[in-house]
């Protein structure tokens, strides 16, 4: 929510078509893309064979002196939540502005 409210702001003081090309994407497509992400997230345990949704964690570039960057699933199940909503209340707001 807090991230739409800046776009929703500028939409109001400027104008939705400038909020529209300030966002660069399509809040439809950025919706859509979050609940492909949060998917994925949700999914990346049955790799492992655990149940759904059970947190999982890769360790990309990791060697023997280092673990590497961690990257959780539960993380990228959250980034995709925040994409779909993101999206989904600029599109209601956009449309409501009267997006012509």
């Amino acid at each position: 929510m807090i991230g739409a409210v800046g776009f929703v702001v500028y939409a109001i003081a400027c104008d939705v078509r400038e909020a529209r090309a300030a966002l660069r994407v399509a809040p439809e497509d950025l919706a859509m893309a979050g609940l492909g992400i949060a998917l994925v997230g949700g999914l990346m345990a049955a790799l492992f064979g655990d149940a759904f949704f059970t947190g999982q964690w890769l360790f990309i570039g990791a060697t023997e002196d280092s673990k590497g960057l961690p990257l959780s699933s539960v993380l990228v199940f959250d980034i995709g939540v925040y994409l779909v909503v993101m999206g989904s209340i600029l599109t209601l707001v956009f449309n409501l502005e009267g997006d012509d």
